[in-house]
């Protein structure tokens, strides 16, 4: 049957088992007899026993304004493929090609989609009151803030990856990247404010995993420290900023920061683009895979080494025009009514 010529049901039947039944390629050659190029064709276009037509490629001209009424009104719609969008709109009418052409003629294209963290409406509205009340605030005021996070440092690529290769090579080893299931690494914390990078630490193997005990134990006292040495010289205290980890929001840490006459900001949750130190992490990702390559498992010891290094080779300068970056931040969630923004 591999040579057998399809009638449009058996290429109706092809595109049910595909979108209905749930069918790989491979299942339903099995199923039908049919090659995997007819099956493949078959799924892209929705008939091919008409006579080829000449001229231009057929575009959708009235359903154009359905498709993409479909398309901008929900993610359901946004992620659906080329072949669900003709399934689900067109019955198949239509084939992928045509779906493909229209979209593009209307400026779409299939892009990756951005990851960001969830945000409820609870959510968005305490984000919008956060940037509406500091949208104002001065040089001054931002430099007076101590700005702190913690990172999940590896070895290995943070970019993206690209091969030079031919057509064919792309199972050769030498154009193979190794995805780990959890790559060998440690917790690093930081701190910056409007006089430059505070301390950095390096999380340990014997302190555990990071707790309200622990981090009370190990980078409370850090932050205490570095604020009275701060005051010191800005004659004000530093304002701490962290987010709503657990850790962080335990009654227990917030007892001992009050406890040391430590100051905090308000904090939205699920905020990190209004949180300036999250680009330092990429920078300093950037700086191992530049300076040491793609050493997937680094060593304990060399781990550290990199950190403390990148850390202190991070630029001020950069740190600086992050803090001016912050009326940009307050004002690209105002305009985004509280949700996502690009930072």
């Amino acid at each position: 049957m591999g040579t057998k010529h399809l009638t449009n049901d058996d290429r109706q039947r092809i595109r049910t088992l595909y979108s209905e039944g749930n069918k790989t390629k491979a299942e339903i050659h099995d199923i039908t007899g049919f090659s995997i190029d007819q099956i493949k064709i078959a799924i892209k276009a929705p008939s091919s026993n008409v006579a080829k037509r000449s001229g231009r490629p057929r575009v959708l001209s009235r359903e154009q304004e359905e498709l993409v009424s479909f398309v901008t009104s929900s993610k359901e719609g946004r992620r659906a493929s080329f072949f669900q969008l003709s399934v689900i709109l067109f019955q198949s009418l239509f084939g992928v090609y045509v779906i493909r052409s229209t979209l593009r003629r209307l400026g779409f294209k299939r892009y990756t989609a951005r990851r960001k963290p969830p945000i409820s409406e609870t959510n968005r509205q305490k984000r919008l009151a956060w940037a509406l009340e500091h949208k104002d605030w001065t040089p001054e005021q931002w430099a007076r803030v101590l700005w702190t996070d913690e990172t999940w440092i590896t070895g290995g690529h943070h970019r993206k990856q690209y091969v030079t290769r031919r057509p064919g090579e792309e199972w050769d080893p030498t154009c193979i990247i190794e995805r780990y299931q959890r790559k060998h690494g440690r917790m690093f914390w930081g701190c910056f404010s409007g006089l430059g990078k505070g301390p950095g630490i390096f999380w340990e193997k014997d302190w555990g995993s990071i707790t309200a005990e622990t981090y009370r134990s190990h980078t409370i006292p850090i932050i205490h420290g570095w604020i009275q040495l701060c005051q010191q010289q800005l004659g004000d205290q530093l304002i701490l900023m962290q987010d709503g980890a657990p850790a962080h929001s335990a009654s227990g840490t917030i007892l001992d920061l009050q406890e040391r006459g430590i100051q905090t900001i308000q904090w939205p949750p699920y905020s990190p683009d209004l949180n300036p130190i999250e680009m330092c992490w990429n920078w300093m990702k950037d700086y191992f895979e530049d300076k040491y390559g793609l050493i997937e498992k680094p060593s304990y010891d060399r781990l550290r080494i990199w950190v403390k290094e990148a850390w202190v080779e991070l630029p001020d300068d950069y740190l600086q025009s992050l803090l001016q970056s912050m009326p940009e931040r307050c004002m690209a969630v105002i305009e985004a009514n509280g949700m996502h923004t690009k930072y």
